[in-house]
């Protein structure tokens, strides 16, 4: 576990982001400069720091086998989760995975179904686990399994799906690192095979998905749409690297873009209060935008026009705290990232090794996907941190 935390995924996200940057395959992007790298290797440095720090804090017994067995509560809560996801689809007229609605257009009861899209996430990834590595109740627990993943698939939230997945495999790893030691070249090589295959689907589906939205007749192989919107430099046209493959690298650095070009056009920060700034970067948005909603609507259309692209909206964690604080935001938002993971093992401390794993498997994934948005603000997923907390002492207290 010491070998993959939150700190070591961001580090090597950073890393990993920043040297694709550096090849220039977009003619949108702007150079980083020499203050946007000096940050970079500063929260790098830090990260690995407090990975040390992380690591002599973990209570993890080697060898942790998973324990947890299903029983009636999850039976109540999936059907929970069925009822929720029933009223939902009620409430909308349909379901985004049969067409009638997309996700996001006012699909869902407000509010609650952000609960219900939570618990579900949570739920499935547990339930997965047991399936997995439980050898009794198999059948009970398969099928609630898949009426839970029925009900995260509904909604065709591809997001919440990916979320889910990304828990699930932290989570295995960690139950398998024994088996994963000596592993040998050819499946470290298979593996890599694989991932390069994974991208290059993503890029067809990519095509076909945009080329449907165009209602164009278009092969799923033609790259055209991206093109468009990612305007490639000659650099890649001449690569000779397949054109699916662009669709991964503009989602892969188009976060970094748009906040160096935040960092580039504006002179100045917003007249923004603490309060306010820590109500829309570090309070899930499901609560920030009850306590202030005409905030997080004005920073949404404010910050709109330093995209490199209308179409590439997605930023970095440091993104919108550049637009709110300027520096002094960046700083505030760097200090709340490196601080938060180790106060929080000190709760997971307090719980059996299996919440231990599940909460730092969820910390992980927030992690991951920290240099594309601010995750602690998505309540779908850090609300889900609680979770094993909450189910750990109710266990813990029969």
């Amino acid at each position: 576990m010491k070998k993959i935390n939150p700190y070591i995924i961001l580090i090597t996200v950073s890393i990993i982001v920043v040297l694709f940057y550096q090849c220039k395959w977009s003619l949108l992007y702007p150079r980083l400069r020499a203050s946007m790298t000096i940050t970079i290797v500063i929260l790098v440095i830090l990260c690995w720091v407090f990975s040390l720090m992380f690591n002599s804090f973990v209570k993890h017994e080697k060898g942790t086998k998973w324990s947890l067995e299903y029983n009636y509560w999850y039976t109540l809560i999936v059907f929970v989760i069925a009822l929720g996801t029933l009223m939902d689809g009620i409430y909308s007229h349909g379901f985004p995975l049969f067409g009638t609605i997309k996700y996001g257009d006012n699909y869902g009861i407000p509010t609650l179904h952000t609960f219900i899209a939570i618990l579900d996430s949570y739920i499935t990834y547990v339930l997965a686990l047991m399936v997995t590595f439980n050898k009794s109740k198999r059948k009970i627990t398969a099928f609630a399994f898949t009426i839970a993943a029925i009900c995260l698939v509904l909604p065709l939230s591809r997001m919440l799906i990916v979320l889910t997945f990304s828990n699930y495999l932290w989570s295995y790893l960690y139950l398998n690192l024994d088996k994963y030691k000596n592993i040998k070249f050819i499946q470290k090589l298979s593996l890599c095979i694989l991932i390069i295959c994974g991208m290059y689907i993503f890029g067809l589906l990519g095509n076909y998905r945009t080329n449907i939205q165009e209602s164009n007749n278009k092969s799923y192989t033609d790259s055209t749409m991206i093109y468009q919107i990612g305007v490639p430099s000659t650099n890649f046209i001449n690569s000779r690297i397949p054109a699916p493959f662009f669709w991964d690298y503009i989602y892969g650095t188009s976060a970094l873009a748009n906040l160096q070009n935040i960092i580039n056009e504006r002179g100045r920060s917003e007249n923004t209060s603490l309060s306010e700034f820590a109500i829309t970067q570090f309070l899930p948005d499901v609560f920030g935008k009850n306590i202030n909603s005409s905030e997080y609507e004005n920073i949404k259309l404010r910050t709109y026009q330093y995209q490199v692209s209308p179409v590439l909206n997605v930023s970095t964690f440091l993104f919108k705290p550049y637009y709110l604080l300027g520096w002094f935001g960046i700083i505030a938002m760097i200090i709340f990232v490196l601080i938060f993971p180790v106060l929080y093992l000190l709760i997971l401390n307090t719980l059996e090794s299996n919440y231990i794993i599940i909460g730092i498997s969820i910390l992980n994934t927030i992690y991951a996907f920290m240099f594309f948005d601010n995750m602690f603000t998505i309540s779908v997923l850090s609300l889900q941190l609680l979770l094993p907390v909450i189910q750990g002492k109710v266990n813990g207290n029969r």
